[in-house]
């Protein structure tokens, strides 16, 4: 791939963080003056689908946009990426995290430590259960990983159309897993937030769901979906 795709790379995923955790500081902390739930869980689900979308449109044609290292691990799985330039991709990946989460941190030092810096983990919603958490993250990541695949590598979705199901499929993804995990179907949008507050506590779940969840999804797509080609 190159070095102009792991700059996208670095660049999308820090825009997916710092813009994903900022909306949860900026709508759950009352920034806004907004004060119902209702209101904060759609004003960050939509942030972070407009964001995917956008960045998807913007460099998706140099790196497959994946901003996201479940999407890089299952590539890699199936073929569609080579080992090294997976490997650059998740560092830049993770780079591009952690500097999300520190700048995150200078924007709103306050506002931003009563949300952990827009830290995902599970919520009394579902009674903080770990297991409950990871089974979350495991199928909002299948089902991002799957518009992934049919984007990127089954070409049965026009190019004008790519970025907003991708977007979409985030975003119906939050609204629901919001409230109960964070929803954050991405281990990068985990990891940038937890560095900046330094809790870590819930990590393993945000990198072990959405792993899992993408690796299945590719591989439902590619063996069971795709046509088998003929020798």
């Amino acid at each position: 791939m190159g070095r102009r795709a792991y700059i996208a790379e670095f660049i999308g995923t820090f825009a997916l963080v710092l813009f994903g955790s900022l909306s949860v500081t900026i709508f759950a902390s009352n920034v806004l003056g907004l004060s119902s739930p209702a209101t904060s869980v759609i004003g960050i689900a939509f942030t972070h689908g407009l964001i995917l979308m956008v960045m998807f449109y913007a460099i998706g044609y140099i790196s497959g946009c994946h901003i996201n290292p479940a999407i890089t691990v299952t590539a890699v799985a199936l073929r569609k990426l080579d080992f090294d330039d997976g490997v650059a991709y998740l560092v830049a990946q993770i780079v591009g995290a952690v500097l999300g989460g520190w700048v995150h941190m200078l924007i709103q030092p306050g506002n931003g430590a009563l949300t952990h810096y827009g830290a995902v983990y599970p919520t009394a919603a579902i009674g903080g259960s770990a297991i409950t958490a990871l089974v979350i993250e495991l199928i909002i990541t299948f089902f991002l990983m799957f518009s992934f695949y049919a984007v990127l590598y089954a070409g049965k979705v026009s190019e004008g159309a790519s970025g907003m199901l991708i977007g979409m499929t985030l975003t119906a993804d939050i609204l629901i897993a919001g409230p109960l995990t964070g929803g954050a179907a991405n281990p990068a949008r985990a990891l940038g937030p937890a560095v900046a507050s330094g809790d870590y506590g819930s990590l393993w779940l945000y990198w072990v769901g959405p792993i899992v969840g993408a690796l299945l999804a590719g591989f439902v797509y590619q063996y069971l979906l795709m046509p088998k080609k003929k020798k």
